[in-house]
């Protein structure tokens, strides 16, 4: 029965990357998948979905709807005062400045316009509408395929969300939580972890560079529908838009981080405080200051039920026969090799329920008293290992936020989703092998 249990498993994970890839909402995917589980797997279908999913659901949300409530709110206000944009337009004038590197100083200019704002507190699910409105001037600009927006996502899926020391992420609520750490857990590997990112990032844009010369390839064809689109004006800009100083759009950012780094407040306290700030200082280019709050809160409740439908799934798979069979076979790993249990488990974890957090979750709820009681590793490291490895399998084709991403760049997953592949699937997968390495001989830096 555990094998028939693990085999449909697996079999529910493809038919969520399979429909999530052809584009049908995960919001629908996830529960039927679930309820597929609880009937391949001998589960109970009242119990396993009205008390295992809901629960699993509930718990999520009521331990970290206020992150991304406050977070939304928080990116709202930097979108529509102009403060994000010109965060933006400065960094992506610097690429004109590396001449004779044009091009791959301007795809660099994305990721760290990501990293910038997702590590200064704009959530994930609000910064790439501002990341796409400048990435498609600079792109258009420079001339580079539009297939290529994607490269983005190394600076918030893979640097900010997961790598970064003090990041005001979900991801790193999650594990100070089950682990009583901070954000700044473990900042040597998360810094060593950064630097790896980063270079097999630039050897992945050098790459695709490369072929971009070999093929000929502009930023037609693949950009036609995009260039159709004024993203600004849906980015919060108006057509008079005056950029700000960039020491002004980056001031609420610095508060939230000081105030959770330093002062050690909780992120969704630091967020409603900067929240505060960026409405003191950016009031007169606030024209709807209550539609920027309400539509903060909206984004928010949609991004925390997307993301609490799989986390119900994944609730789901770790009361089945199936998946003790792929905890019982973590326990066949050399306990002198303890740090991969983590990377194992948290990437089967995101792997199964499509997300990042949602995995880091389940994983640390099932096996934090392993990782910590048992097999003795240092808390700070299992911090970070697992910080960084909910960013790996997370990111298959089933990743809510990646098809929306994607559908708000007008790319379709088969053209567009190669860069986010190989940046927040393999590099985070790389890269937290090689901390998991460093950790083993050296422990928590």
């Amino acid at each position: 029965m555990e094998i028939i249990s693990l085999v449909c498993i697996l079999i529910a994970l493809a038919a969520m990357m399979y429909f999530g890839y052809r584009g049908t909402p995960i919001i629908l995917v996830a529960p039927l998948c679930g309820i597929f589980v609880c009937l391949t797997s001998g589960l109970d279908l009242a119990m396993g979905m009205g008390t295992t999913y809901l629960n699993g659901l509930g718990n999520w949300v009521g331990s970290y709807f206020f992150t991304l409530f406050t977070g939304a709110i928080f990116g709202c206000v930097m979108t529509d005062s102009g403060a994000a944009r010109s965060i933006g337009l400065k960094l992506s004038s610097l690429a004109t400045k590396f001449k004779g590197h044009e091009k791959i100083a301007a795809i660099w200019c994305i990721p760290i316009l990501s990293f910038v704002l997702s590590y200064g507190g704009i959530s994930v699910f609000v910064a790439f509408f501002t990341v796409i409105a400048i990435a498609k001037e600079l792109f258009e600009k420079m001339d580079i395929p539009w297939r290529l927006y994607g490269v983005g996502s190394l600076g918030v899926s893979a640097l900010a969300l997961t790598m970064a020391p003090g990041s005001p992420s979900v991801n790193n609520n999650i594990a100070s939580n089950y682990l009583s750490t901070t954000a700044m857990a473990a900042p040597g590997l998360s810094l060593l972890a950064m630097l790896i990112a980063i270079l097999l990032g630039h050897l992945y844009f050098s790459w695709e560079l490369r072929n971009v010369r070999r093929d000929d390839e502009h930023f037609l064809p693949t950009g036609t529908q995009i260039a159709q689109v004024d993203l600004l004006s849906e980015a919060g800009a108006s057509d008079n838009f005056k950029e700000m100083n960039i020491f002004l759009a980056l001031a609420p950012s610095i508060l939230l981080i000081i105030l959770l780094n330093l002062v050690g407040l909780p992120v969704y306290i630091a967020s409603f405080v900067a929240i505060l700030a960026a409405y003191i200082l950016f009031w007169n280019r606030l024209h709807a200051k209550v539609a920027t709050a309400q539509r903060g809160a909206v984004q928010a409740i949609t991004s925390a039920c997307t993301v609490a439908l799989v986390v119900g799934f994944g609730s789901v798979v770790a009361s089945t026969s199936g998946y003790q069979v792929i905890l019982d076979a973590l326990a066949m790993i050399p306990d002198s090799l303890g740090y991969f249990q983590v990377i194992i488990a948290v990437n089967l974890a995101a792997g199964v329920t499509g997300s990042s957090s949602g995995g880091l979750s389940i994983a640390l709820d099932s096996l934090s008293d392993r990782f910590l009681n048992v097999l003795n590793l240092n808390p700070e490291a299992v911090h970070r290992i697992a910080c960084i490895s909910s960013g790996g399998l997370d990111s298959l084709p089933c990743n809510g936020t990646v098809l929306n991403e994607l559908a708000m760049a007008k790319l379709p997953p088969r053209v567009g989703y190669r860069p986010m592949f190989v940046l927040t699937v393999i590099t985070p997968i790389l890269t937290s092998c090689l901390i998991g390495l460093v950790a083993t001989f050296i422990g928590g830096l």
